[in-house]
């Protein structure tokens, strides 16, 4: 009897056993069986290869798995705005998990395995608790063989600017090649420089012309700087300003008297210029005068013909009397 109650014992030892390992595998693994669970669709353009009972995260924190996914989403079910979105994923996740009405979900690879993962995360609090059934427009994070092409396509820009990079540098490299060139511009340009400073050495070395120049200029202006010592040591230049000075009141005075001169004599000229044209006039009028001057008698003073200028008066004889 004694073995029999031992038996007994062990054995529903071990169904006891057998019970609590199978209820906390079906705990983890399925956790509705359990307590009620929240269930939400995730649309997606692309399922990438996920697996129903894939991992669920709340900000890398296990929540839930996948329940099922489903595909194509007919055009009238789909998000708006989103037409695209040709696969929808309902997931299980536990009740406490406070996953909100704005919220990212994103579809990426964790681990070293690269295992797909279902993430929600930046969840706007303001915004509510979502309600199980509730749908989110879901991003997926672009596996390698995505990754290539578009890494490609942001590269272009770059790489059609480092060509056109590289081509002008080539252009560059050809210009300096051709201008460093034994017969090119720049190297006559170098040797008519070099030629110019052998010139500009020849002209300033010791004996040169510009050397020679200096040293006659030196002579020159020591010559001066003589005289002048001379002129100021004898007073020579004193004197001769002196005496420039007393020629030039002298010739002052000439000048003067020169003018006096002149003004005296110019009212005679005038007068001497005026008698001859009153008496070319008489001989043009009257020529045979020369010959008889006697030959008109004039009635009275009154009858004579006025005169250019009351200087001149003429007799009843013919004669001129100045007056």
């Amino acid at each position: 009897m004694q073995i029999i109650r031992n038996e007994v014992r062990t054995g529903l030892l071990v169904l006891l056993t057998l019970g609590l390992a199978v209820g906390a595998v079906l705990y983890l693994s399925s956790p509705g069986l359990f307590r009620a669970l929240h269930t939400y669709k995730v649309y997606l353009d692309n399922a990438a290869g996920i697996k129903p009972g894939a991992t669920v995260m709340l900000a890398g924190r296990k929540i839930g798995i996948v329940q099922s996914i489903a595909s194509p989403v007919p055009p009238n079910e789909r998000p708006e705005g989103h037409p695209s979105d040709e696969v929808v994923i309902t997931v299980e996740v536990s009740p406490d998990a406070q996953i909100y009405k704005e919220t990212s979900v994103t579809m990426r690879t964790f681990g070293l395995l690269a295992e797909l993962v279902i993430d929600f995360t930046n969840g706007n609090a303001a915004s509510g608790l979502a309600q199980t059934g509730d749908s989110f427009v879901g991003s997926r994070a672009p596996d390698l063989g995505e990754l290539g092409p578009q890494v490609i396509q942001r590269l272009d820009p770059a790489l059609r600017q480092a060509e056109a990079t590289l081509a002008e540098l080539q252009r560059t490299a050809t210009n300096l090649t051709e201008l460093t060139a034994p017969h090119s511009s720049l190297m006559g340009t170098l040797k008519s420089f070099e030629s110019i400073g052998n010139s500009l050495s020849t002209m300033t070395s010791t004996g040169g012309p510009i050397d020679n120049s200096l040293a006659k200029l030196r002579g020159t202006l020591d010559t001066v700087n003589g005289l002048t010592a001379q002129l100021t040591s004898d007073n020579n230049l004193q004197k001769t300003v002196s005496n420039f000075n007393n020629s030039s009141e002298e010739l002052k005075l000439v000048l003067n008297d020169v003018h006096r001169e002149l003004n005296g004599i110019f009212p005679r000229v005038n007068v001497i210029l005026t008698d001859f044209g009153q008496l070319s006039g008489r001989l043009k009028n009257q020529p045979w005068r020369l010959i008889w001057p006697n030959t008109i008698k004039y009635n009275d003073e009154s009858s004579v013909a006025p005169e250019p200028t009351p200087r001149a008066k003429t007799r009843r004889t013919g004669k001129k009397v100045t007056g």
